[in-house]
C-alpha cells in the first residue's frame, strides 16, 4: 500500500506548485492516477522512484515513510511512454541488463532473457535499440521489466491509444504485482482510481465513477480528442 498524505511539490523554477496538498491510498493490485496533461504524472512518478521529494508532506510505503527505504528494496519498476535503452546496445542487452547489475549468472540471466523474450514475440534480438518503433521499444521495455520481480509497477503514459481488453492483457503479465497506470485518458481508468485536478486530489473510488468526475473537468485531452 502506498499513500501520499498531503503531498506539496513545487519546482524551483515554477511560481506555483504543481502539487498542493495531495492525499490519496494506492491498494495492493489495481489503482489509476488520472490528471489533465501536463499536470504532474510523470512528477507523481518521480516522487515514487525517489528522483526527486516533496516540498512537503509525506509518501509512505508499506507502513514506511519513503525516505527511509532504499533505493534497492523499493521494489517499483518505471515504465514510461518512452522508454531509455542503451541505443547502440542489442534488444538482447538491454533485457539482460538488470540481471547483469545483480551479478546473475550470464548462462542464467541468457536464458531467461531468452524465455522472456518468446513469451511477449520479440524475435531477432541481436537488433540495436536504436533501429526500434516505439511499439516494440515498448515491448523490449516490458521484457525488461519482467527479468525481475517487483512488488509495484507504474506506467507513465505506456498504453497510448490502447484499449482497455489491451491494458488488462499486458497489466495480467505482472499479476503479481500492485499496478499504477497514470494517465490522462480516462477511458484507461482500472480498479481502484485517484483524480487529481490542479494539484489536489477530487475523487477516489471506482473506475467507472471516476471517468464521469473526469466528464466534468474539461480537460486538455478531452478537449483535444475531440477535434
Amino acid at each position: 500500500m502506498i499513500q501520499f498524505d498531503n503531498i506539496t511539490l513545487q519546482y524551483p523554477y515554477d511560481e506555483f506548485p504543481l502539487l498542493k496538498g495531495a492525499s490519496f491510498t494506492l491498494g495492493e493490485e489495481l489503482n489509476t492516477l488520472l490528471c489533465d496533461v501536463q499536470s504532474g504524472k510523470t512528477s507523481l512518478c518521480r516522487l515514487l522512484v525517489k528522483d526527486i521529494i516533496p516540498t512537503s508532506g509525506q509518501i509512505v510505503v508499506d507502513g514506511e515513510p519513503i525516505n527511509s527505504i532504499t533505493n534497492a528494496n523499493l521494489e517499483i519498476l518505471y515504465l514510461s511512454g518512452n522508454p531509455s535503452f542503451f541505443e547502440r546496445r542489442s534488444i538482447l542487452y538491454n533485457i539482460e541488463y538488470p540481471l547483469k547489475v545483480r551479478r546473475v549468472k550470464k548462462e542464467i540471466r541468457h536464458r531467461s532473457a531468452l524465455d522472456i523474450s518468446e513469451k511477449l514475440g520479440l524475435t531477432e534480438l541481436d537488433r540495436k535499440m536504436n533501429k526500434l518503433p516505439l511499439a516494440e521499444r515498448r515491448r523490449v521495455a516490458l521484457a525488461r521489466g519482467l527479468t525481475v520481480p517487483r512488488k509495484y509497477i507504474l506506467w507513465d503514459d505506456f498504453f497510448e491509444g490502447d484499449d482497455i481488453a489491451d491494458i488488462m492483457q499486458t497489466l495480467a503479465l505482472f499479476d503479481k504485482a500492485c499496478n499504477i497506470v497514470v494517465t490522462s485518458d480516462a477511458r484507461q481508468a482500472v480498479g481502484n482510481t485517484v483524480v487529481l485536478d490542479g494539484g489536489v486530489t477530487v475523487f477516489q473510488g471506482d473506475a467507472q465513477a471516476a471517468q464521469q468526475r473526469v466528464s466534468q473537468l474539461g480537460w486538455l485531452f478531452d478537449a483535444l480528442r475531440s477535434k
